[in-house]
């Protein structure tokens, strides 16, 4: 019996460790060279006595940091490789105009892993790129912008209206904002998709040697429901 209903285990377990083995690579990078960007003196001076650590607590919160974001960015590339590998869709990699495309359903969509990784110029851009495929690329498709975390655990799927200088982007029937669990829902055809690829995630992790420690899992649990009431 498959992990998912919607994906096959050889793509899943291909991408879940491509996600894995990236953000391992980041950690040593930056445990290796730390230093390689410019740390703001400033800051840390302020961050550590605020907090009353000594430097090298500081330095290793440092390394953690740089850690999320970069697991951040590759949670983007990982939505977008299980998206893209579901029956029907095709992955457009990187610098187009979309991420995952379903020429069956007529929907191009753009993957974002947060609601707030792009800031408003970057979203501006994304309802341009998106607004001239409509209007020049593919006719009677329905583009979608999919912040795969929402901000306050709502699911909403509405137009895309972002805005500059107070004035927003026209709105159009066409072009919409949709968290994540929603947009998992209108790919796979399962509701619950999004819940599925979470529960199953700790199986893939042990299978690739990256096991979640049983004491976290019922507060990681308590994260996800508290992230998609």
């Amino acid at each position: 019996m498959p992990f998912l209903p919607y994906i096959s285990d050889e793509n899943l377990l291909k991408h879940t460790g491509t996600l894995v083995n990236s953000v391992s690579k980041a950690q040593k990078r930056i445990d290796k060279n730390i230093y390689g960007s410019v740390i703001d003196p400033f800051s840390s001076m302020i961050d550590a006595s605020t907090q009353d650590i000594e430097f090298a607590k500081w330095l290793e919160q440092e390394k953690a940091r740089k850690a999320q974001k970069a697991l951040q960015n590759a949670l983007g590339d990982f939505h977008q490789n299980i998206l893209g590998s579901v029956t029907g869709w095709v992955n457009a990699g990187q610098g187009g105009s979309y991420d995952v495309k379903n020429s069956e359903v007529k929907i191009i969509a753009e993957i974002k892993n947060k609601y707030n990784t792009l800031n408003s110029e970057g979203l501006l851009s994304v309802y341009d790129k998106l607004s001239s495929h409509l209007d020049y690329g593919d006719s009677g498709f329905t583009a979608y912008y999919v912040a795969v975390l929402p901000k306050n655990s709502t699911p909403y799927n509405e137009p895309f209206t972002p805005v500059k200088k107070k004035v927003a982007r026209p709105s159009r029937d066409d072009l919409r904002k949709v968290d994540g669990r929603t947009f998992y829902g209108i790919a796979t055809g399962h509701e619950n998709a999004l819940d599925q690829l979470y529960d199953v995630l700790p199986v893939l992790l042990d299978q690739l040697e990256f096991p979640v420690k049983k004491s976290n899992l019922e507060h990681f649990k308590d994260l996800f429901d508290r992230a998609y009431k």
